[in-house]
């Protein structure tokens, strides 16, 4: 068995600043990584059924529905709305998301006659 080094196995950078892991929202709903490289944790498989019951009671109600996300800088909040983008636009691959699958198929199975409604961009 050979013993490899960490640097052998991923990229390591010299140096990182504070910058260099913030998502800009409106870029981050456009690349491709975004979904890729997302980690989908069963806290945040939580949030997220929070979150698709908001918009699901919004949907079946016909009402307008507000919420707020909070956390501190790097917390993942414009990660997390990325990948909330990109479900409720239908991307196969966020909505096969390790950790997710169960939560998005218990609430978009009956949004199929929504699903005009669900997510406008502009």
């Amino acid at each position: 068995m050979t013993a490899e080094l960490l640097r052998d196995l991923i990229d390591i950078p010299e140096r990182v600043h504070a910058g260099d892991f913030v998502l800009t929202l409106n870029k981050g709903v456009t690349q491709e990584s975004t979904v890729r490289d997302y980690v989908a944790t069963p806290q945040l498989a939580r949030c997220f059924d929070d979150a698709l019951g908001l918009i699901q009671s919004a949907v079946e109600g016909r009402a307008s529905r507000a919420a707020y996300l909070d956390g501190s800088f790097g917390s993942g909040k414009s990660h997390f709305m990325a990948m909330l983008h990109a479900i409720l636009r239908g991307d196969p691959e966020a909505r096969g998301k390790a950790g997710l699958v169960d939560v998005v198929a218990s609430m978009t199975s009956g949004w199929r006659a929504a699903s005009s409604c669900w997510c406008r961009t502009t």
